[in-house]
């Protein structure tokens, strides 16, 4: 494995889940975890043999110095961490069961990261040596301060030749579409690997619909608006998942890509892994952790980046927590025993 350094920033939370699958307002105790999207890629990336660093704010406590021993533990490094303010991000996590969905319940408006200053940022040193920047949308709602964070952290990364790609990962629950649409414009021109939904292309960025309508599959949605996406931007690919939801504790998961080169499309919607579901949480960072190793191993081999990617999320599903835990040898044994193609160059 290349070490090469892949730098993720974003916030980092404190994660009280309810155990038992029980409600919060049944609940007297709860677990506790850390996570949060960049954070979990950086986990697993590093878990894959990967060199990850990640970025973020942190208050100068027990409780951030519990997320960062998190971090530590599972080799990513800390060593650009800015520590300061007094507050953690918190989320409370009520797993679903059967029938009844699970729930998130937020609490992280005025965290550590909110606070986070630019000259805080010794920026050469993070971008040192770095080819790799992964940003997501839920760090681009987290208010201005952490915008122009996550833009400079895009300027530098641009300026250094790294790769950089971003999750759409858009929540509801920390600002509007209306809120979210311009910033996620702005924010398109910096990215090479996007992963996304045709809904996203639509909603989010105004790619309009040419030949296809709301009844029309999402497979004719992505092939109708993703090659205007790709132009407009120049994004070189764009990876997702199609997820169906059988119960709260029982999905089916297939992941596509897409991407165009000298006017040629390629598109691929792999075949549905159905699994049961131990804890959703973080499936699809586990997604763009796997794709990013595939990229890293064969930029060129986005049939083999997919694939990875799906096999990592399934496999997510099955542990306790945010973040995949798993090594290459595991993932790569798990798409063996399922019959995913291994398709290496």
């Amino acid at each position: 494995m290349t070490k090469e350094k892949i730098i993720t920033f974003g916030e980092i939370m404190m994660r009280l889940s309810t155990p038992d699958y029980s409600t919060i307002n049944q609940s007297h105790s709860f677990l506790v975890n850390y996570g949060g999207g960049e954070a979990n890629v950086a986990v697993a990336l590093s878990r894959m043999g990967h060199k990850t660093a990640f970025l973020t704010k942190l208050p100068p406590n027990q409780l951030g110095d519990g997320a960062i021993s998190h971090l530590r533990a599972n080799g990513v490094n800390t060593d650009y961490i800015v520590r300061g303010s007094t507050t953690i991000g918190i989320y409370f996590l009520e797993t679903g069961f059967g029938g009844r969905p699970s729930q998130v319940i937020y609490n992280r408006k005025h965290s550590a990261i909110t606070r986070l200053e630019l000259e805080e940022v010794d920026w050469d040193a993070v971008f040192d040596g770095a080819t790799w920047l992964h940003i997501s949308g839920i760090t681009l709602a987290l208010g201005k301060k952490v915008r122009a964070a996550a833009f400079r952290a895009a300027e530098e990364a641009k300026k250094r030749g790294a790769k950089v790609s971003f999750d759409f990962n858009f929540r509801r629950k920390l600002w509007t579409i209306d809120e979210a649409r311009p910033v996620y414009k702005k924010f398109m021109p910096y990215v090479n690997i996007l992963f996304a939904s045709w809904w996203d292309a639509v909603t989010m960025l105004g790619i309009p619909q040419h030949k296809t309508n709301e009844d029309s599959s999402a497979i004719d949605k992505c092939l109708d608006v993703f090659p205007r996406l790709l132009k407009k931007y120049g994004i070189e690919y764009v990876f997702g998942t199609e997820r169906t939801v059988h119960s709260a504790t029982e999905n089916s998961l297939s992941g596509f890509f897409f991407s165009m080169k000298d006017g040629k499309q390629n598109f691929l919607m792999t075949n549905p892994i159905r699994f049961n579901i131990f804890d959703r949480v973080g499936g699809g960072d586990a997604f763009a952790s796997g794709v990013i190793h595939g990229l890293i191993t064969d930029f060129d081999n986005p049939e083999y980046a997919v694939h990875y990617g799906l096999n990592t999320s399934v496999l997510k599903h099955t542990i306790y927590g945010d973040a995949s835990l798993f090594s290459c040898e595991e993932i790569e044994s798990f798409m063996r025993s399922n019959g995913s193609p291994e398709i290496r160059r």
